[in-house]
This record gives structure tokens, C-alpha cells and sequence, in this order.
């Protein structure tokens, strides 16, 4: 009768564990291959001013990674947060100008309970000579 009992437990568990690396491995799978392209197509080819200066489109770029995330991310986890902080290069200062070259993003997901995902990547616009 025991060994019933923890045949039956250790089935539970092996299963539990087995959920939570599965949406451990998608999550991170979602957010470390987040496609070049909708950081590309959120840097605005047309400027007014002489001097070219390459900067993410603020409105475009949480657009779109807010649809990508919403629709690759549910299959995995019911609640999750997208923070989005854009930054200067050079000394990883907060950019409060509009024309921001790098972004960090935070993920944190409500995986299990008691157990929380929090992850975060940065991108960044390089010059390729």
C-alpha cells in the first residue's frame, strides 16, 4: 500500500516538474529569439535632420513586441509583465529623449505557484562596417 502511495507521489511530482521546465524552456525560447525584424522595421529610415541618427521608434517597437509577446507567451503562463526600458549605450543612463539605441526588456511570468519567472535581455542598434 506504500508503494502505491509513493509511486503515486513521485508520478505527481516528475509531472509538475515536467510542466514547469516546459514553460520554463518556451519562455525563455520566446524571449531570447525574439525576431531581428521587429526591432528593424521600429527604426524610423526617414529623418528630417542632415546628420543620420539610428534610434528606435518608441510607439512602434512596444507594439509590436507587445502582439509577439501576447501571442507566443500564452501557451506557457496566464500572467505575465513586459517591461520595456530604453537606455543610452555608452553609460547605460535612462534615455528620456526620443531617440533611443538600446532597450532592455524584463519578463516576469507567473509560472507556478509560489514560482516566478524573471528575465531580462537587452538590445541594442550597432553600426556593421
Amino acid at each position: 500500500m506504500s508503494n502505491l502511495i509513493i509511486s503515486i507521489t513521485l508520478a505527481v511530482l516528475t509531472l509538475q516538474f515536467f510542466t514547469v521546465t516546459y514553460r520554463v524552456n518556451g519562455i525563455n525560447r520566446t524571449l531570447y529569439n525574439i525576431p531581428i525584424a521587429i526591432f528593424e522595421t521600429s527604426i524610423p529610415l526617414v529623418q528630417e535632420t542632415d546628420e543620420p541618427e539610428i534610434y528606435y521608434d518608441a510607439n512602434i517597437l512596444e507594439e509590436k513586441l507587445t502582439s509577439y509577446f501576447d501571442k507566443n507567451i500564452s501557451k506557457y503562463c496566464d500572467k505575465y509583465e513586459v517591461e520595456i526600458y530604453y537606455y543610452n549605450q555608452e553609460d547605460f543612463s535612462y534615455c528620456s529623449s526620443q531617440k533611443c539605441d538600446a532597450v532592455e526588456l524584463t519578463l516576469t511570468a507567473d509560472l507556478f505557484i509560489g514560482f516566478n519567472y524573471k528575465r531580462t535581455a537587452r538590445f541594442y542598434i550597432q553600426e556593421n562596417f
